[in-house]
């Protein structure tokens, strides 16, 4: 009776205990004004940041799934987002992107509360950090 009793208690917490895929995708975590912090890329030694540019950047993503990408205030592009999971053209692994309707959709490398790490899907592409 012991056993089955601890069985039944490991199982629910296992089941409990476990996030989902869908836990990702859930814009929650996202929405927010997220500043331009750079942008980098290895071929060309490209390093680009709001004060060698002179562009303040901003990423704006809403509850409603609606963003607006603006520079210095002007908007450059705008429409929905939505997360979702797709495999990499680069590396062909599984991967988080931030599909922008108007725009190009990017990979989500890394991501917390403060900070986004987003890059484009080909070699070399551009990578770009975000912070809020």
């Amino acid at each position: 009776m012991i056993k089955k009793i601890i069985l039944l208690t490991t199982f629910l917490f296992l089941v409990f205990s476990c996030g989902t895929r869908e836990d990702e995708t859930d814009n929650e975590q996202y929405i927010g004004v997220w500043n331009w912090v750079s942008t980098d890329r290895g071929i060309g030694n490209i390093h680009q940041t709001p004060a060698n540019t002179g562009i303040a950047r901003t990423l704006t993503l809403t509850a409603e799934s609606n963003y607006t990408i603006k520079e210095n205030t002007v908007v450059i592009s705008e429409g929905t987002y939505y997360l979702g999971r797709a495999v990499t053209n680069t590396d062909h692994l599984e991967k988080l992107f931030l599909n922008l309707s108007e725009d190009q959709n990017l990979i989500i490398e890394s991501f917390n509360s403060s900070d986004m790490y987003l890059s484009e899907d080909h070699n070399d592409g551009l990578k770009y950090h975000y912070s809020k």
